[in-house]
């Protein structure tokens, strides 16, 4: 959610911290990236990797100092794993456009932090499908559903049977605020602050799981020369846009998978989620009850034989039948 991806000899890694060398300075060592969504966030050196993967010369040692580090970990009690179930579904998010509460200026930040945060989280948070502005206003229109109805979290429940939405996230902005000290024009120095209020919805559950307010580190806004106030301004909505980031991907990572049956014809069964999603032909899913987002009593199983449309998929039932639109379906572990 935080890592750039690195594709070295065709294998992707995460470039972690792997603490300071003698001289005090930050040490890097590359990990790979399936390695670090499973939890196994032991820093790994991208040499020991090539080493262990190249027949020959130092293969054996590379691997008996692989094992020697593994023995001297602390017991599994001490070390923190952080494990993200299915972590190739990704999890539909929804991103409204921000209530703009600033009343004395004619610049309007909301849509800009929501177009903003929704480019982030594509390319930062790879457990989250960010649903398609249109798809959803064009959604809530035909359901009679508003903004502010939205902000009633039982409502939200209706985008999440219909489209399969996880997470809805909506909010508020004050500013930003700009000063400037300016000797000369091309001297100028400008720094902004803003205020940004956010709610994150579970819309599958009705219900508020994370509100909370973001404020930008003042300093890190400041911009130099033409134009500088309007430079700090984005500045500063892009550092709240990061902290906010932070926790909305924790609670995206938090959610487990599910998609929504859309549709029953005979043995056919559609899904409102499909090739997006990260749904692969040949997937097997356990069935629930609509009402049963835990998981506790299946009711049968349906394996996945067709991918089609933006974001769709059709399987076919293996094991036993009567469902009903809007069940549930989940990947067997």
């Amino acid at each position: 959610m935080d890592k750039d991806i690195y594709v070295i000899d065709g294998e992707k890694y995460i470039k972690v911290h792997a603490g300071k060398d003698e001289r005090g300075n930050t040490k890097f060592r590359y990990v790979k990236v399936e390695k670090y969504l499973a939890g196994e966030v032991e820093p790994l050196s991208l040499e020991a990797e090539r080493v262990k993967r190249t027949p020959g010369k130092g293969v054996q040692k590379t691997e008996e100092q692989l094992i020697k580090k593994k023995e001297q970990r602390p017991p599994s009690s001490v070390v923190k794993k952080r494990h993200i179930k299915f972590p190739y579904l990704k999890r539909k998010v929804a991103i409204l456009k921000f209530e703009d509460l600033t009343q004395f200026t004619y610049e309007r930040f909301g849509e800009i932090i929501a177009q903003r945060l929704a480019k982030k989280m594509e390319e930062k948070v790879f457990t989250s499908l960010v649903m398609d502005r249109e798809t959803v206003k064009h959604t809530c229109e035909e359901l009679g559903l508003t903004v502010e109805d939205l902000k009633d979290p039982s409502k939200a429940k209706l985008l999440n049977e219909t489209l399969g939405i996880q997470g809805i996230i909506m909010g508020a902005v004050y500013g930003p605020f700009a000063t400037s000290s300016a000797p000369t024009p091309r001297e100028k120095s400008s720094m902004a602050i803003v205020q940004i209020e956010v709610e994150f919805i579970d819309a599958a559950r009705g219900c508020i799981v994370k509100k909370f307010a973001i404020t930008n580190p003042l300093a890190e806004s400041e911009q130099l020369g033409v134009l500088s106030e309007e430079k700090a301004r984005y500045r500063a909505v892009d550092l709240a846009i990061d902290q906010i980031l932070a926790q909305v991907a924790e609670e995206i990572n938090r959610m487990e998978w599910f998609a929504r049956i859309a549709l029953v014809e005979g043995e056919k069964v559609y899904l409102n989620a499909g090739h997006q999603t990260g749904l692969k032909e040949g997937d097997l899913l356990e069935v629930y009850p609509a009402g049963d987002l835990i998981g506790t009593k299946p009711i049968g199983k349906i394996k996945v034989f067709e991918l089609f449309g933006i974001d769709a998929s059709v399987a076919k039932v293996i094991e036993g039948g009567g469902f009903q639109i809007n069940d549930v379906a989940k990947p067997i572990s």
